[in-house]
């Protein structure tokens, strides 16, 4: 039994790595896919907060009729609007707390697919969006939720995969609250982008390889960053005491 949380998490690590080896026993990349898509989301299921539900490939709408494309897992508040007829959740934007690609394993290719698709989430749209007068401004909170993250069994090294980062970004204008707040790579590293702490940042901000902090744990720490995305996702949970989401503006786009 794990004596500490460092030990827990550590195994925690062992778990998901061993799962995903057993995952890619198939011969269809679909069900590899789709397996370690399971194991992620397990994970955060004996994780995460209860007021939190994790959802299996849906996508994300916002005001104005924009839509993501396939996202592998949502995290949704209980305050959520939810779409579920079709079996795959669709959810406006401002009810998602986290939004995570996951991945086999992190080549050039797969974090390109993955900062694409994470960029394609819509904005909040601030007529949805009211706080209590003694929480922090609409604006902060657009800043930083939802939480976006790529977690991957396997990749590149971590100094390649900071260079690709920086690439696709130098190539593709994104908006600041859409750049993964981390990619882990499991048992491996860490590569983190705190917009909540980038003086003066705005949706407008532009990304600066300097705002990256890197993380390549020792053997005994290798599941921090597992805890440190937990750790992560339940600050959301500080926003949704005082918030209101009045999604009129959705029901006045379809019926007025």
């Amino acid at each position: 039994m794990a004596r500490t949380l460092r030990e827990y998490f550590n195994g925690i690590a062992d778990i998901l790595a061993s799962r995903a080896l057993l995952g890619g026993d198939s011969a269809e990349n679909t069900d590899i896919g789709s397996n370690r898509e399971v194991i992620c989301r397990e994970f955060l299921g004996k994780h995460v907060p209860k007021r939190f539900a994790i959802n299996i490939g849906g996508d994300v709408f916002g005001v104005g009729n924009k839509r993501s494309g396939q996202i592998d897992i949502l995290v949704n508040h209980d305050m959520s609007m939810n779409f579920m007829e079709n079996h795959k959740i669709r959810c406006p934007v401002e009810s998602v707390t986290a939004a995570i690609s996951v991945k086999s394993r992190l080549t050039k290719d797969e974090i390109y697919n993955a900062l694409s698709n994470l960029a394609s989430i819509p904005q909040c749209d601030p007529s949805v969006v009211s706080l209590s007068p003694l929480k922090k401004g609409v604006p902060e909170y657009l800043l930083s939720w939802p939480s976006l993250f790529v977690f991957a069994y396997d990749g590149v090294e971590c100094a390649t995969c900071v260079e690709h980062v920086a690439s696709f970004y130098a190539e593709n204008h994104v908006p600041f609250n859409r750049i993964p707040r981390s990619i882990i790579v499991n048992r491996k590293y860490q590569i983190a982008l705190l917009q909540y702490n980038v003086p003066g940042a705005t949706v407008d901000s532009k990304f600066d390889k300097a705002y990256l902090q890197v993380g390549q744990p020792s053997e005994q720490g290798r599941g921090a960053p597992l805890f440190w995305m937990m750790h992560e996702m339940a600050k959301g949970l500080s926003w949704l005491d005082g918030m209101y989401l009045n999604y009129g503006a959705y029901y006045s786009e379809v019926y007025e």
